[in-house]
Order: structure tokens, then C-alpha cells, then sequence
């Protein structure tokens, strides 16, 4: 088996850190996405585990399945509490970042994390249930219901899923961004990209202090700022934040709305949106591939939007 870290020498395929978790099945990796976060993670310096938390592949019986990265312990008070994805030991459990993950040949994880999907969806693009997941929760925790005015900041992957998401609930959804072809992509998704203001929800899938800044600035009074980018340097909130009484809602990772598991509804909306590879998959690249595929990933002159390893 191989997979990919950063080692000191940089992006390098290489053996496993150790073995695997009793108790755990094999997933044969089909594809797996590099996330940004993997890029934020690869710029730390050498990891321990394999990276890679967006991935699927096929069990050892055939099945084909989507991993949830996040082995929930089950037993915090979060977790008795229906609320897994703020469980209290998530990251002490997550594959990809302190276990090895899915940039390989081959990953073994927790049967509770290989989870089925819907018959007749390519394993090809299987990978990005999971960005869709966490799109889909924020969207959840915003309460965005059919109807809504909502408006995405961020044309990156996150920001996409976050159109599909959106779009299939039954909202409205407005796209701001700054690159063209991101723009046309979200296009293509369904969003508008004539701008106004005044709305209901705004989705914030970048993650800056200049799109919280635009969040703000773009609500409405008694609105709310979904927060689904990660903010790797803190921000600050104005005055103008008090002054419209915003509700800001960070959300983390995916969970159940309504009883209903986010991760599965994620493959289902996958399914239903048959351009969503097309426009989110730009690049693609075999295992061996992995120091070009980062290099790719992190170039902002090249404009790729999801880069795919398949081992």
C-alpha cells in the first residue's frame, strides 16, 4: 500500500504509518480530493498520517461507498446529544489528519464511516459527497428553507457544493467571486451572479475577512451569516454587525437535519446534479502524480477548482 504525506522533502508517496485499527474494513480508494485544507496542513511541514479526507472506493465485498472522515466516539455529551459533528474528540479521529486517510491505494477505516451509496454513482466523482456534506450543513444550520434569497461568497469548491446544496432545497441563490471561470461555474450550477442586497442568508464559503466584511454588508437587518470557509487568521466584527443584529452561524464538518444524515443526503444530491463533476473536477492525476497534483492544487495563476488523485 502507498499513500501520500508531506515529508521533510516535501509531497512524497509512501508506506503507511502503521497499522490498521482493530475492527476497521479496507476501502479500495476509487478517487480522493485534495481539499484546501490539505494544502493549509502540507504548509505545517511533515505530517504524521496520510493526508486526505475526501475520498470513496469499493469494500472487500463490493461495495461501493463515500467515507465520512470523522470517527464520532458516540459516548461525549455532544454526541448522546444528537450533535456528532461537535464531538469533543474529532480530531484526535479524523482521517487524513490524525489518521492516515484516503490519498492511496488503499484506507482502512471504521465500519460506521464507510457508508453506502446510491446505486449508479460514479466512483469516479464519489469523492465530493463529502465537500457537498459540508456545504449542506451550513446551509442546515442557516435554516435555509425553498424560497429563501440567499447569497454564496466564494466561488471555490465549498462555494459551488454550496450552490448545488442551495439550489436543491428550492432556494435562490446568488453567486459572488472574482475569477471568471468560477463565476461561469457557478453559472452553470444555477446561481445568478447580478448581485443585490438585502438578503435572508448569506453563505460565506471563503473564509477572509474581507468576504466576512461583505457578509455583513450584504444581510439584512435580523439576517444571517452562515460561516462555512475556514478562517485560518482571525477576523474581527464591526459595528455594523451589532447594529443589524446578524446572527452569524459557524458550522464544522456534517451531522443529521430532521433525523437525516447530511453525508447521505450529500451523495443523493450528487446524483441529482449530473453537472456538478464536470464543473467542480478540473484536474486529475494517478497516485504517483500526488507532488504535482498538490503543486497544481495550489496554483491560483492555473485556476483549478477541485484536483482528483485516482490511484
Amino acid at each position: 500500500m502507498r499513500g501520500v504525506k508531506m515529508t521533510a522533502d516535501g509531497i512524497q508517496v509512501v508506506p503507511p504509518s502503521g497499522d490498521p485499527a482493530e475492527g476497521s474494513v479496507r476501502v479500495t480508494v476509487a478517487s480522493s480530493g485534495i481539499c484546501g485544507s490539505d494544502l493549509h496542513m502540507a504548509s505545517f511541514g511533515p505530517s504524521w498520517a496520510i493526508l486526505g479526507h475526501e475520498f470513496c472506493g469499493v469494500l472487500d465485498d463490493g461495495t461501493p461507498v463515500a467515507v465520512l472522515p470523522v470517527v464520532h466516539c458516540g459516548t461525549c455529551d455532544r454526541c448522546l446529544a444528537g450533535a456528532e459533528q461537535q464531538c469533543r474528540n474529532a480530531l484526535g479521529a479524523m482521517y487524513g489528519v490524525s489518521l492516515d486517510g484516503g490519498l492511496a491505494d488503499e484506507a482502512w477505516v471504521h465500519p460506521n464511516c464507510a457508508m453506502p451509496l446510491p446505486e449508479g454513482l460514479d466512483l469516479a466523482h464519489a469523492n465530493l459527497v463529502e465537500p457537498l456534506a459540508v456545504a449542506l450543513h451550513g446551509i442546515n444550520r442557516a435554516n435555509v428553507v425553498a424560497g429563501m434569497r440567499v447569497l454564496v461568497l466564494g466561488a471555490g469548491p465549498i462555494g459551488l457544493a454550496t450552490i448545488a446544496a442551495a439550489r436543491s432545497i428550492g432556494a435562490g441563490v446568488d453567486l459572488e467571486g472574482h475569477r471568471p471561470s468560477r463565476m461561469a461555474a457557478g453559472e452553470r450550477l444555477g446561481a445568478s451572479v447580478n448581485v443585490g442586497t438585502d438578503y435572508d442568508v448569506v453563505l460565506d464559503a471563503a473564509g477572509t475577512q474581507s468576504s466576512l466584511d461583505r457578509a455583513t454588508e450584504l444581510v439584512r437587518p435580523g439576517g444571517t451569516v452562515s460561516i462555512l470557509g475556514t478562517y485560518w487568521s482571525p477576523v474581527q466584527i464591526g459595528l455594523s454587525f451589532q447594529m443589524k443584529e446578524i446572527t452569524l452561524l459557524p458550522s464544522f464538518t456534517y451531522g443529521h437535519h430532521h433525523g437525516v444524515g447530511e453525508f447521505d443526503a450529500a451523495a443523493r444530491i450528487l446524483q441529482a446534479v449530473p453537472d456538478l463533476p464536470d464543473v467542480m473536477i478540473t484536474h486529475q492525476f494517478g497516485l504517483d502524480d500526488a507532488a504535482e497534483a498538490f503543486r497544481v492544487a495550489g496554483d491560483r495563476g492555473g485556476d483549478p477548482i477541485k484536483v482528483v488523485v485516482r490511484p
